[in-house]
């Protein structure tokens, strides 16, 4: 009865229909997946530098498959570019390194369902449910941010699924907004911000982005919380992501003393990435590098000077290179 409910809303999802009824389409299985199972995560593979047709199978390869999951209000779409890099999925300069790379949405982003779920725990085991379908047994697993916690937690609950792990300026540690954090910066505050528009009022994306400068000034900050907006000519504006969820549980993530009384240490290889501004990661933090140490004991640390949170972003030569040396030395 599960493969024939399975096999219904894959037709579904994928039935070509007017525009009117496929939002229709889209929020009937928003509300239909959103429960506390695990959910079908919108996917594309990447191999050879390309992207591969939506919906194809795993490519074969002699080289380990890597996942890549995006930080909280990030998109598969955000890490396009850094899976088609060379170094990473292989393709021209790099022949003979093809390697399969699957950037996924994490449920309540982007293309993937809508849960009022929204654990870590819940988070691990879409990824695990991910790989089943596209039949790997294991993979590298590389996570930013909300990503990466992701992906440490897959590693400790499900160990023998996950090759090796790269995380991406995120620590298994609980983090806190300092009180003076600046509104115009905060997470919080961004999500309240967001949640503030009144969508109906508006026409495009243009008008939500002036909408908001009062209280997010940061273009860049602007423009990419602006990427969940759907302004498809002649619908309504929507946002892809479920913000109200979001907004919700954003500080209900942080299960990592949890998981160490309750899972044995990761025993694979791990570097955490860190920007050399950031505060994510701190190595001389006392928790942070006991965290570390202690869950991810055969862990790495690589700096990129000069740079924020947004490693990737920032610095994205740099942080393809930091990738492509430990796939070299442990990936193959």
């Amino acid at each position: 009865a599960r493969h024939d409910v399975a096999m219904a809303t894959r037709r579904l999802r994928h039935a070509r229909l007017p525009s009117s009824i496929s939002v229709l389409r889209s929020q009937i299985l928003r509300r239909y997946l959103s429960s506390s199972g695990p959910v079908e995560l919108s996917h594309r593979i990447a191999f050879g530098g390309k992207d591969l047709a939506v919906g194809s199978p795993m490519p074969t390869s002699d080289k380990t498959p890597m996942l890549v999951m995006h930080g909280l209000l990030g998109q598969a779409p955000n890490l396009r570019s850094f899976t088609l890099h060379p170094d990473v999925s292989g393709g021209k300069g790099a022949e003979g390194k093809e390697r399969a790379v699957v950037r996924v949405d994490l449920r309540n982003h982007g293309n993937s369902p809508h849960s009022p779920v929204m654990t870590t725990d819940a988070m691990a085991g879409d990824l695990i449910h991910l790989m089943d379908r596209l039949g790997i047994e294991t993979a590298v697993v590389l996570g930013h941010s909300l990503g990466g916690r992701i992906a440490m937690a897959a590693a400790l609950c499900h160990p023998s699924r996950i090759h090796s792990l790269i995380i991406s300026d995120v620590a298994p540690v609980q983090y806190h907004e300092h009180p003076k954090t600046s509104p115009y910066t905060s997470l919080r505050s961004i999500l309240d911000s967001l949640m503030s528009l009144d969508l109906p009022k508006l026409s495009n994306r243009r008008e939500a982005f002036e909408a908001l400068a009062p209280s997010i000034p940061s273009d860049a900050i602007r423009n990419f919380a602006l990427m969940n907006l759907d302004a498809t000519p002649n619908q309504p504006l929507r946002w892809r992501c479920n913000l109200p969820i979001l907004s919700k549980t954003v500080n209900n993530w942080d299960d990592f003393a949890r998981m160490a009384a309750e899972t044995s240490p990761y025993e694979k290889p791990t570097v955490f990435v860190r920007g050399g501004k950031s505060t994510y990661i701190l190595p001389d933090n006392p928790g942070h590098k006991h965290a570390m140490t202690t869950m991810f004991p055969k862990h790495q640390i690589e700096t990129i000077e000069n740079t924020g949170h947004w490693v990737h972003v920032e610095r994205p030569k740099e942080f393809a290179a930091v990738v492509a040396r430990f796939l070299d030395r442990y990936c193959q």
